[in-house]
């Protein structure tokens, strides 16, 4: 299949023709990310056209530099969720393939202007496109003006002084600081999945736990307990504790993250589920025995009841 065409799979092109149209990678949708967004989205109500957003359903390494690829900060079903939000009409997630990375800045452009004819083309200051990111927002608003269509860059978004960006928030759930990457994205960090059988240890010892393995290829906060919120499919959430380690204290060998919901009882098994990450409570701990370990989930039990008061007291 010729990658013009490519580019509208699982689209119709009569609904994204003559529109504007936000180009990207989007990697986890953080708040600057969501600004070049709603600019684009404001732009195309404005102008009562729709509002394409083009991006790609694997990062870009994963061909230019498969060694370097970053762990996702979201899933493709929370991006969409994200994008559909933010009021994208027409959502273009085309594959980064060899064909594509080979494609000069000029050739790129040539197709997408073909096909989907855009009025403006919104992209971010540190866009680059093309064969060897040749292609540049200078280059894109240049060449636009030749294809018939205008183009806005959007400044990079700040946040305490630092410039909003997926590799910062990869770096803060690194360390662990689940909160400041959660202001950054704009919602708080998760990670889903379904609900698993495991060692039923939790159950055993008064605290059963909702078990998810973290997703393969995705971001995962620093090994140790957080306060978390759990989102199940019906729409109801349990506040919860999360425990994202190995279980040291029973010699566990498997990356998993495992959530107990306060003040629940039931089945979760084999359900899917969202665990939102609210704030960190402390590093995992090898206990000497089990009871240790009790008396130290009723202490993180505790403190993550008087954190979720003081948030729902401030909402």
């Amino acid at each position: 299949m010729k990658i013009a065409e490519r580019i509208l799979d699982a689209c119709d092109a009569q609904n994204a023709r003559g529109g504007v149209v936000a180009i990207g990678t989007f990697d986890g949708v953080h708040i600057g990310h969501q600004a070049l967004i709603s600019r684009a989205v404001s732009l195309a109500q404005g102008a009562k056209v729709p509002c394409a957003l083009f991006t790609f359903q694997n990062h870009p390494l994963s061909v230019l530099a498969p060694e370097h690829v970053p762990p996702a900060l979201s899933s493709r079903e929370e991006r969409r969720r994200v994008f559909a939000l933010l009021g994208v009409d027409v959502l273009i997630e085309e594959r980064f393939t060899e064909a594509l990375a080979a494609l000069s800045a000029e050739e790129f452009l040539s197709r997408l202007a073909d096909v989907l004819a855009p009025c403006t083309v919104v992209v971010g200051e540190n866009f680059s496109f093309g064969a060897g990111g040749r292609g540049t927002p200078d280059f894109l608003a240049a060449r636009g003006q030749a294809l018939g269509f205008r183009v806005e860059k959007v400044p990079l978004l700040s946040h305490a002084g630092e410039t909003v960006s997926s590799t910062r928030i990869r770096a803060l759930l690194s360390t662990g600081d689940v909160r400041l990457a959660g202001e950054l994205l704009g919602r708080p960090f998760e990670i889903e999945g379904v609900v698993a059988h495991g060692d039923e240890r939790g159950r055993k010892i008064g605290f059963p736990t909702a078990n998810l393995l973290p997703r393969k290829g995705g971001a995962c906060p620093a090994i140790g307990v957080y306060a978390a919120c759990v989102l199940r499919k019906n729409g109801e959430t349990h506040p919860g504790i999360a425990n994202v380690g190995d279980n040291p204290t029973f010699d566990g060998v498997e990356l998993r993250v495992e959530t107990h919901l306060l003040d629940f009882s039931g089945n979760l098994y084999g359900e899917r589920i969202a665990v939102r990450f609210v704030e960190r409570l402390r590093g995992e701990i090898r206990f000497p025995s089990a009871d240790a370990l009790v008396r130290q989930i009723r202490e993180d039990e505790r403190r993550a009841r008087e954190l979720f008061r003081v948030l729902d007291g401030a909402e």
